[in-house]
């Protein structure tokens, strides 16, 4: 059932902002037994949109306020639900982002910002505001706050009273209002109320409905209003309705008293704290958090520091343990007796070649013994030192260290980033971004990502550097070598030369010495990056990829572009999303994601096969 008023048009007969038709194609599946469903959109008009719950309202204004993509959006409607969208004609002298705007059915604002803070990011991505004027707001906040207090007071809110509280903190009529002023900030030629008074108190729903009123009355804004409330309804479309005004609820019912009279029981409303006169000057709403940088910094500071001792504490352990058990076992490695038995076997026959006897001197066998032992002393400490740093080096560097990291982080952030986009998927917030003209991907996704790439290196360059300098402290109490050589030997292993041709020409002419060749033809020898053992590009591709330091931080930003990348894509995979959906969502991501950062371990282990 559709009524269409527009009574309150100074120009009936001016040109209509929309026209819609659609068709029921299909009578099994389609959720209105309609043949067609038309109806024309006027500047201040309001159009009810009314029927029994799941006859498809929501669906048609979902349609209209662009949340379903148009093409897309209408083959599903045919495929799915047998509805046929056959017009939907705007008026071709308004420009798509000024069009259409959308007050929820579940009331939407962004979680992660105050009132005045949502108000904020609709007024700069209005479709009618310049970069010029963002700008100029951005550098004269005193006017940025002056538009916000303007809108807030226009759906009947306080700036410094309401502005600075979180979504969370608001009352139902107060949400409401505030996703008004949302939409009024984007200053559309129609809005979309898709049951806007729902789980409202009468009073407070008569109040929201005479501000949609008095704003299409004074501003010209159409509205397409889904409601079951005919009586809310009527105020909207400008007729008179005795209400309350004082914001009192009125209840009857039997007594508690023993005489059990019927009675009337007024229940006034409270003043709370905050509504209270303050003695003090307030402070000004919070705008923290609108711009890409704010979220980028809190981002960086959630991803590193709260992963920082999880980080620390997972390569203390592991250090500790690895360094403990190499250790051990080249501490039991010995191979003084297998030597002297091979010398023996070997030596005694050169002996008695030389000397022409038959028996070895006992003395020449001691003598030898001696000998091979004071040189096995001298080198095998050694080199059981040099191995053990080697060891520690590449496998903290090469192989566990960013994969370590990544498993962690996949949980961590990943699981993270997961849980907080499927939470806005299912509670709307990124429908409100669509509708704000805001991509939810450059919102959410573009600041996590690079917060994200710049935490990942440094927290897998941290506990790895954490690991090897556990190693230095449990190596010389088994005995294997001294903590100052062991972090020498761990250095060279890490910061190896790079066999590239420029390189080399650069270390042979010491620096910017040209070694007697024109600046010419040394910055082209410079530029070389051919190996020195290979014309071929790939061994250059792979000596450069593969070297310890590139290598440690390419699998590190690999594999967090994976983690966030599948989140992305668990959470948003869903476009109706469920509040009992989100935990299987981060599972989902976490599991997904740390399975593909294995499968990519393995192809960097194969890549750094290839090495020369």
């Amino acid at each position: 059932l559709i009524e269409n008023d527009g009574a309150a048009r100074t120009d009936v007969t001016s040109r209509p902002i929309l026209e819609f038709r659609a068709r029921n194609v299909n009578a099994n599946t389609c959720p209105f037994t309609n043949e067609t469903v038309s109806f024309t959109l006027h500047p201040s008009s309001c159009l009810h949109l009314s029927g029994q719950s799941g006859a498809g309202k929501s669906t048609i204004s979902n349609y209209i306020a662009g949340i379903l993509p148009p093409q897309r959006g209408k083959n599903m409607l045919r495929n799915t639900l047998g509805i046929d969208i056959e017009l939907c004609q705007w008026d071709d002298r308004i420009p798509e982002r000024e069009r259409v705007g959308m007050l929820f059915q579940q009331t939407t604002l962004l979680d992660s910002l105050t009132v005045a803070g949502n108000v904020c990011v609709a007024l700069e991505n209005c479709p009618t505001t310049s970069k010029d004027d963002i700008n100029n707001g951005a550098k004269n906040l005193q006017q940025t706050r002056a538009t916000i207090k303007r809108l807030l007071e226009t759906v009947g809110l306080d700036y410094l009273r309401d502005g600075h509280k979180r979504p969370s903190q608001l009352s139902g009529g107060m949400a409401r209002r505030a996703s008004l002023a949302l939409q009024l900030a984007q200053h559309k030629h129609v809005i979309v109320l898709d049951e806007p008074f729902a789980g409202l108190d009468f009073a407070t729903a008569v109040g929201v409905a005479k501000e949609l009123e008095r704003i299409r009355r004074e501003r010209g804004t159409a509205l397409l209003l889904i409601s079951h409330e005919p009586e809310i309804v009527d105020i909207v479309m400008g007729n008179a309705v005795d209400a309350k005004k004082d914001g009192n609820t009125t209840a009857t019912g039997k007594s508690s008293s023993s005489l059990g009279s019927d009675s009337v029981v007024t229940l006034q409303r409270r003043q709370t704290d905050d509504e209270k006169p303050a003695s003090h000057k307030l402070q000004h709403p919070s705008l923290f958090g609108k711009d890409a940088s704010h979220r980028f910094v809190t981002k960086l500071l959630d991803y590193f520091l709260y992963s920082l001792p999880l980080i620390l504490l997972t390569f203390l352990a592991s250090g500790l343990a690895i360094a403990m058990l190499s250790s051990d076992i080249l501490r039991r490695v010995d191979v003084t007796d297998t030597v002297l038995t091979v010398v023996q076997r070997e030596v005694k026959p050169l002996i008695q070649i030389f000397t022409g006897d038959e028996d070895v001197s006992p003395m020449y066998t001691m003598m030898i013994n001696m000998k091979v032992k004071g040189m096995l002393n001298t080198t095998i400490p050694p080199a059981k030192a040099k191995l053990y740093a080697m060891g520690m080096a590449k496998l903290f560097v090469l192989e566990i260290g960013p994969l370590i990291t990544a498993l962690l982080l996949s949980g961590r952030v990943g699981g993270s980033y997961a849980g907080e986009v499927a939470t806005m998927q299912s509670t709307a917030q990124n429908k409100l971004l669509l509708t704000l003209g805001v991509s939810p991907v450059v919102w959410t996704f573009v600041p996590s990502l690079f917060a994200s790439l710049i935490a990942s290196p440094l927290l897998t360059m941290a506990g790895t550097a954490l690991a090897l300098e556990i190693g230095s402290y449990v190596a010389p109490k088994y005995g294997i070598g001294d903590a100052q050589g062991y972090r020498s030997e761990v250095w060279d292993s890490i910061f190896v030369p790079l066999r590239l041709r420029g390189v080399t020409s650069w270390s042979e002419n010491e620096g910017w010495e040209h070694g007697g060749k024109s600046l010419l033809e040394y910055v082209y020898s410079s530029l070389d990056l051919r190996c020195t053992f290979s014309d071929a590009f790939a061994d250059a591709v792979i000596e450069i990829t593969t070297h310890p330091v590139f290598f440690h931080l390419i699998k590190s930003l690999t594999f967090i572009t994976i983690i966030m990348a599948v989140s992305e894509v668990s959470a948003r995979r869903k476009t109706e999303l469920t509040p009992r959906g989100v935990p299987k969502v981060i599972t989902t991501s976490v599991v997904a994601g740390s399975l593909i950062v294995i499968f990519a371990d393995w192809a960097f282990s194969q890549l750094l096969l290839m090495r020369h």
